[in-house]
């Protein structure tokens, strides 16, 4: 008995040894990019994470990207790409690359492609697009046989490769399937990752939880869509417009259903499909008081922010947050709140989106933070 007591003690005392002699990981987070691929790139090998080849140089290293690779800029395929790769890469050193979801990834994830770079949608355009695009417009002329849409009108706001970037962005497609597996916050060391913010009167939610309920919402939509193409009322490239419109119209046919005779356990269980769709912009993937459109960190005051982020900070526990989505006009990044929130989002797009801006990142090794510019 004490022999085994004896070997209890032992192990429990390396184990111990073991966890105050490992390193604090080093975390490497980067804000908003918007198909800034160049600013990306520049960024990555400042820090050291990639090399000129553009390949994972880190080792033991942890980038997180806080969301928004997306829109705006013409380059976000490439980015894309390049993260996808630098994961697999990553991980085989022993590193690890967090890819978050920001509003723009959930916005194209869902058909809302309004901040879309034009160029963009080229890049994903080949020999038989223009049939595809033909085909497409027939399709969605039969589906609006009563009032089908103007043919000149419709080519413009679909132009060449638009079909195929929906199909690309769809659960089946490449970049939606890879994108739909990310969460949208990371707890990492006793940092807090996420695009925009926790606002307690939107949610008290466990951080896991915000992230399970993200990804459910996310889930609902794809399968309210998919149930509105197998009946031919939608179609796989509509728009979220047009989403939303097409569960509109049957949900209102099943109301008028209703006041005529009992519903049908099939109506009742359409009715439960297309109603995430129609009431899209109160969830958590569109509200602006969501976990990713919420500015409350930029925007509170000193005060508030004194009197909020204490309590934040003791709910999930950690030291810190790290957010983006609010681009800081300075071009460089904001510590507020004794040094307990850091704002990220230097406008790595910089120009006519975001004068002023420019490539930055945020290192956090144990309690040491400090950011990291290009020109720098």
């Amino acid at each position: 008995m004490f022999r085994v007591g004896l070997q209890v003690a032992f192990l429990a005392a390396l184990v111990a040894i073991a966890a105050a002699a490992a390193p604090a990981p080093r975390i490497v987070a980067i804000g908003d990019v918007h198909g800034a691929g160049d600013a990306f790139v520049s960024i990555l090998q400042k820090t050291g994470l990639i090399d000129a080849g553009r390949k994972w140089t880190g080792g033991s290293a942890v980038l997180v990207q806080t969301g928004d690779l997306m829109d705006r800029g013409q380059e976000a395929r490439a980015v894309l790409d390049l993260m996808m790769a630098l994961e697999s890469q990553a991980a085989s050193a022993g590193g690890r690359v967090q890819s978050l979801l920001g509003n723009h990834e959930v916005m194209n994830l869902i058909g809302e492609t309004r901040d879309v770079a034009p160029e963009l949608f080229r890049q994903f355009a080949d020999e038989q697009s223009d049939a595809r695009r033909e085909q497409a417009y027939q399709s969605a002329s039969k589906l609006s046989a009563e009032k089908p849409p103007d043919k000149t009108e419709w080519l413009a706001a679909h132009p060449a490769g638009y079909v195929e970037y929906r199909e690309a962005l769809s659960p089946s497609g490449p970049y939606g399937k890879w994108l739909r597996s990310k969460p949208i916050i990371a707890e990492i060391n006793g940092s807090v990752f996420m695009h925009g913010g926790v606002n307690s009167e939107f949610t008290t939610d466990s951080l896991d939880n915000i992230n399970k309920r993200i990804r459910r919402e996310l889930n609902e939509f794809d399968e309210g869509f998919r149930w509105l193409q197998q009946h031919d009322l939608a179609l796989p490239f509509y728009t979220l417009k047009e989403t939303v419109q097409a569960a509109h119209d049957e949900l209102a046919r099943l109301e008028v259903k209703r006041k005529r005779e009992s519903l049908t356990d099939d109506d009742v269980a359409e009715a439960k499909a297309l109603l995430p769709i129609l009431n899209i912009d109160a969830s958590a993937l569109l509200s602006e008081k969501g976990p990713l459109w919420f500015r409350g960190f930029s925007s509170w005051t000193d005060q508030e922010g004194a009197e909020r982020m204490p309590a934040l900070l003791k709910k999930y526990k950690v030291k810190r947050f790290v957010t983006a989505h609010t681009p800081q006009p300075s071009g460089r990044i904001a510590t507020r709140f004794g040094n307990t929130l850091y704002l990220i989002d230097t406008g790595m797009l910089d120009g006519k989106f975001y004068p002023n801006g420019r490539p930055s990142a945020l290192e956090i090794v144990g309690d040491e933070v400090k950011p990291i510019y290009v020109d720098k």
